[in-house]
């Protein structure tokens, strides 16, 4: 008889046998098995109280970076811990949640025990379960200062600060910078002048243009350009000629954005330039237009300082 013969009568002698040996030896043999199948269905209730945990540690996070304004940290804080305690009875008994920020970041952790059914008889009462989760409120211009420090040509020229306000679609306009020409000598020489002076609050916002106007005979809409040897006088006229301006340039119109040089770099045609480009957070920036009279020197040149603070309408999960 050979050995694979005799391994095949062994095993059906003990498929055969009704004694309790092979009984027993069978529920020995289940025991791990069992192990494994409850030591499964603990893991994934654990797994299913941490995907409940991350959802509610994502909303608070974000609820928190809504609020905040680059001022408020600790108001910020007391909104995702609020939504936190709102949801407490989401949360697996005991569990505990930590609110802090750092920069513009709202963080959020939180930690708990998965209560084993089955592992507990192997002396592993609980599972440890923790989640995390991160927001931040993008950074946008918030005050603007600025600075003229050149203008030339024989074009009146009108650059514009303007936002839109949040729920609304009308443009407002903040802040102007304006050449008026006064001589035609050496190329077109005049005055600048910043309206407000100093610091201009943009305040809420949910969009921001810089425009550029300009009126091809020298002088503001609704009057007209005289000019005697070199000077330029300005006289009211209320003809439809002299009512209007002759073209406009805007940084959200990729047709005409690229008439803006910022630091020296022109703005690229026939896109849209993002406005962290032009208006840079923290830097003051220098600006300079061409009024399409010639692209062989700029014509309108001042300087923009421009300060930032996050802000919650864009806030996003960055963990």
């Amino acid at each position: 008889m050979t050995i694979l013969q005799r391994l095949r009568d062994t095993a059906s002698r003990l498929v055969a046998n009704r004694d309790g040996n092979f009984a027993l030896m069978t529920a020995l043999l289940s025991i791990p098995l069992v192990y494994a199948a409850g030591s499964a269905i603990d893991f994934s209730t654990a797994y299913g109280q941490k995907t409940g945990m991350q959802d509610i540690a994502d909303a608070a996070a974000l609820a928190g970076g809504r609020v905040y304004d680059g001022t408020n940290s600790a108001a910020a804080i007391t909104a995702a811990q609020n939504f936190l305690k709102g949801y407490k009875d989401k949360l697996p008994d005991g569990a505990t949640y930590q609110v802090t920020m750092s920069d513009q970041n709202v963080n959020v952790t939180v930690s708990a025990k998965s209560v084993n059914s089955f592992m507990q008889v192997a002396g592993i009462t609980t599972l440890d379960v923790g989640v995390a989760s991160q927001s931040i409120a993008p950074l946008k211009p918030k005050t603007i200062d600025f600075t003229p420090t050149q203008a030339q040509g024989w074009y009146y020229k009108k650059v514009s600060i303007m936002v839109v306000r949040p729920n609304t679609t009308n443009e407002e306009v903040v802040g102007t910078v304006i050449y008026q020409p006064l001589t035609h000598n050496n190329g077109g020489q005049g005055t600048m002048t910043v309206s407000p002076t100093g610091t201009i609050n943009l305040g809420k916002y949910s969009k921001l243009v810089l425009q550029m106007e300009i009126k091809n005979d020298g002088c503001a809409v609704g009057y007209k350009a005289t000019i005697t040897g070199s000077a330029v006088t300005c006289d009211k006229n209320g003809n439809a000629a002299y009512s209007k301006y002759d073209l406009t340039l805007r940084t959200d119109n990729p047709d005409t954005s690229y008439y803006l040089f910022v630091d020296g770099t022109q703005l690229a045609k026939g896109v849209t330039s993002p406005l962290d480009g032009i208006l840079v957070c923290g830097k003051t920036s220098s600006h300079a237009w061409e009024d399409g009279g010639g692209w062989d020197r700029q014509d309108f040149f001042y300087t923009v300082k421009t300060t930032c603070a996050p802000d919650g309408e864009f806030v996003r999960l960055t963990q």
